[in-house]
């Protein structure tokens, strides 16, 4: 059954309110308040969804008492419509300019009464649905950054103990361009629906951009609270954030943790301190939670055990470490920088870098799993890998290519590392349906 919408009707004079109540209680639910200061103390616990205001009323007139309705954040989007004995346009005009929606003059007239309420209450949830869907996101649906910010400063006029959480998907991009945008977006979707699951009552989930999402906990928490409450998303994102077809794809999520009043009292000093727990737990194998006070406990204490001559051993230790022998293998991302880092360079410089893209093929007869072409990538990247210098670099790029930076060479040698590349995994690989194809790209300064 579908709420009554409710009405709050203010007049001084009882006669007026019985009148208005005879024409409206079939179709709403009604409170009546006789004066200003009425009206202001029902508003302190119940939220209308209409409010019809006499204007001439002794003490606290409607003028004033709509200007004190408009200015509580609380209370100014609650539409108001004057009632009156006075047609006079002045009068309108002032109450249109104040915010009231439309007037209604005495004596009632039911029939244009009921219509001038109904169509209010109809603009009104436009309005609110408009407004909310420009406070969600479009693609999860769950809270976007700016309702976030406006809800945490309305949390912190009022309020000043909560737990502000940093949610980032790791590794997302690589998974956009591996499985596609609508995996990924499936993706954080899914995601977005187990932050929401793990929500309180008075919690708000909101993504940010992106892979990135933030949980507000409002109140106070213990960190054995807020670490179970991680566990939780951690253990929901190991065993629920997975595709139901073939594709082999396993997710893991890094988290940042800041808490208020300690860390701030407001969305920037939460975030930031929060993101740089996040940045921690990146640089730190992912797919956990830290603290921004373990954090700053943990720079604490490695400056205070500082020793410069351990640090110059551990430096040359690794200086001296040349590694396995072959190219360097990298994430994408890693990549990238030095593709942009290798273009500097040679504007400096004379050398001849070339691209070599190496993109495996298959028969369109025969059919491959996505863990079957994840053993013949893996064929691909040791062809590689063996087949290369130190100096360099490889990268996979989709899921069915690996991109490799040849330095200081020129075509025809990279001409020939590619088919060493194919001859090498053709040796190795034992299904005669897949092939290996290879493009040249010299790469040009920046």
């Amino acid at each position: 059954m579908e709420r009554k919408k409710h009405i709050l009707i203010v007049d001084d004079v009882t006669t007026n309110l019985k009148v208005a109540a005879e024409v409206l209680q079939d179709h709403y639910q009604l409170s009546m308040a006789k004066s200003g200061a009425q009206a202001l103390d029902f508003l302190k616990k119940v939220k209308p969804d209409l409010i019809l205001l006499d204007i001439r009323m002794p003490g606290m007139d409607g003028y004033e008492t709509l200007e004190r309705i408009k200015s509580n954040m609380d209370t100014a989007n609650i539409p108001v419509v004057f009632l009156t004995v006075d047609d006079q346009r002045e009068s309108e005009i002032k109450g249109l300019k104040m915010g009231a929606m439309d007037f209604i003059l005495k004596p009632f007239e039911p029939d244009v009464m009921l219509s001038r309420i109904e169509k209010i209450l109809q603009i009104e949830d436009l309005r609110k649905n408009l407004s909310n869907s420009a406070r969600r996101d479009t693609l999860t649906n769950i809270w976007n950054r700016k309702f976030l910010e406006d809800d945490l400063d309305k949390f912190f006029s009022i309020k000043n103990k909560g737990v502000f959480i940093i949610f980032d998907i790791d590794n997302f991009k690589m998974v956009n361009d591996t499985y596609g945008h609508m995996f990924g977006d499936s993706i954080l979707c899914k995601f977005a629906d187990i932050l929401q699951e793990k929500l309180g009552p008075r919690d708000v989930a909101a993504r940010l951009g992106g892979d990135e999402f933030v949980v507000f906990l409002k109140g106070e928490y213990s960190d054995e609270e807020i670490n179970s409450y991680c566990d939780l998303v951690l253990n929901s994102v190991h065993n629920d954030l997975k595709d139901e077809s073939e594709i082999t794809y396993n997710p893991t999520v890094s988290i940042g943790i800041s808490v208020a009043p300690e860390n701030g009292t407001d969305f920037n000093s939460l975030y930031n301190k929060a993101d740089k727990a996040l940045y921690f737990v990146k640089q730190n194998g992912k797919d956990f939670y830290h603290y921004y006070k373990q954090r700053e406990e943990h720079l604490n204490k490695r400056i205070e055990n500082f020793n410069s001559d351990m640090d110059l051993a551990r430096l040359d230790v690794i200086f001296k470490d040349s590694g396995a022998s072959g190219a360097l293998k990298v994430e994408y991302e890693g990549f990238k920088h030095i593709i942009h880092f290798v273009q500097r360079t040679i504007a400096r410089t004379d050398q001849n870098v070339w691209l070599i893209l190496l993109t495996l093929t298959h028969d369109d007869s025969v059919k491959i799993s996505t863990d079957e072409l994840e053993l013949y990538m893996k064929e691909v990247e040791r062809s590689i890998v063996v087949s290369l210098r130190q100096g360099d670099v490889t990268t996979r790029y989709t899921s069915f290519q690996y991109v490799t930076l040849l330095m200081n060479t020129d075509e025809e040698s990279a001409r020939g590392i590619a088919k060493r590349i194919i001859t090498t995994w053709q040796d190795i690989t034992e299904n005669k349906y897949l092939s290996l194809q290879f493009d040249l790209k010299n790469i040009e300064p920046k």
